[in-house]
């Protein structure tokens, strides 16, 4: 039986007009996406200075209190062509899940990459890495997986249930595989922060996983708390914070021994949301294991530093595309 298509569209800009007053004006940052806020002198402040704890030495930064001009990751001629189709993955009684398919431009199956959004396990959608899926897609020949998963807010959402999600995600794809001229054995999975948490725990559980690469993720829950004493809903995500369940579901304490998957982790030392610590202790725990890891630390770099906001949203983008042609084809 086959599927059903929600959307498909060739990747083209889309502007639609918004009433006044809707849009929201964009944050200042610098180029390492810390973000900005100007003193009406023409000068600018670190907007939340106190936060950037692994800085010793505010003064010694480059550019810190420095502008800079938000850049798109890549050429939209370089991805615009994409095409993409949404699908109902799964459906809950009060909700259903959607995927993005961007296909790969390939004369024969090509691998895919799942791409797990960020948002603090409580926000985000399918939109997210659009670019950096639909570059893949044109340029690389890897097709683009980019899916909704359950949040912290959704009727009786606990994490196991988000991961269960990205599983089913998975064998959806590779149900229809033929559909959508896609190799079901070959693929890997890129997130950011939360989603980094996500790509990482699915890479290390899900059967035949080859690739992952993750942009500022938090991989050890037991030196990191995932939500705040406010957040209710969240906190019920993660089971009232029971330690068993959060180390179950810390990539750090999840590396198999054998079967490894190729591992490529970016992180910023001045990432104010989730210390770069994190991208360090996981690649040691995978190289005690033999695995194969790749740790890219950026000095002064904040949480978003693979997107706009940052000076090296680009290269980040080259590197990843660069990894997954590695260990995907």
């Amino acid at each position: 039986m086959k599927m059903q298509k929600l959307v498909a569209l060739m990747a083209l800009a889309v502007l639609v007009a918004m009433p006044a007053g809707a849009q929201t004006k964009e944050k200042i940052s610098n180029r390492y996406s810390m973000e900005l806020v100007e003193n009406g002198d023409g000068t600018y402040s670190l907007k939340h200075k106190d936060r950037y704890k692994f800085i010793e030495n505010f003064d010694e930064v480059p550019d810190l209190l420095t502008v800079y001009e938000h850049k798109p990751i890549a050429a939209k001629k370089h991805y615009s062509q994409c095409v993409s189709e949404e699908y109902v993955y799964k459906t809950y009684p009060e909700y259903e899940l959607k995927l993005v398919v961007d296909r790969a431009v390939s004369n024969k199956p090509a691998p895919f990459v799942v791409w797990i959004h960020g948002g603090g396990w409580t926000k985000g959608n399918n939109n997210a890495f659009r670019i950096s899926s639909q570059f893949l897609a044109v340029q690389k020949g890897i097709a683009g997986v980019r899916i909704a998963y359950t949040l912290s807010h959704q009727p009786n959402a606990r994490i196991e249930i988000s991961v269960e999600d990205i599983q089913d995600a998975v064998k959806f794809v590779q149900k229809h595989a033929k559909e959508l001229n896609i190799d079901p054995n070959s693929f890997g999975f890129c997130g950011q922060s939360a989603g980094a948490h996500l790509s990482a725990v699915a890479a290390l559980t899900i059967k035949g996983s080859k690739a992952m690469v993750g942009y500022a993720g938090p991989y050890n829950f037991l030196n990191f708390n995932p939500t705040t004493a406010h957040d209710k809903k969240r906190t019920r995500y993660f089971h009232n914070l029971d330690k068993d369940v959060l180390k179950a579901y810390s990539p750090v304490h999840m590396v198999p021994k054998k079967n490894i998957p190729a591992v490529k982790l970016f992180h910023g030392t001045g990432d104010c949301l989730v210390e770069y610590t994190q991208s360090v202790e996981f690649a040691e725990a995978l190289e005690a294991k033999g695995g194969e890891v790749e740790l890219d630390i950026r000095d002064y770099y904040d949480h978003n530093l693979h997107g706009k906001r940052s000076d090296i949203g680009h290269e980040l983008l080259m590197l990843t595309a660069d990894f997954f042609v590695k260990h995907l084809k």
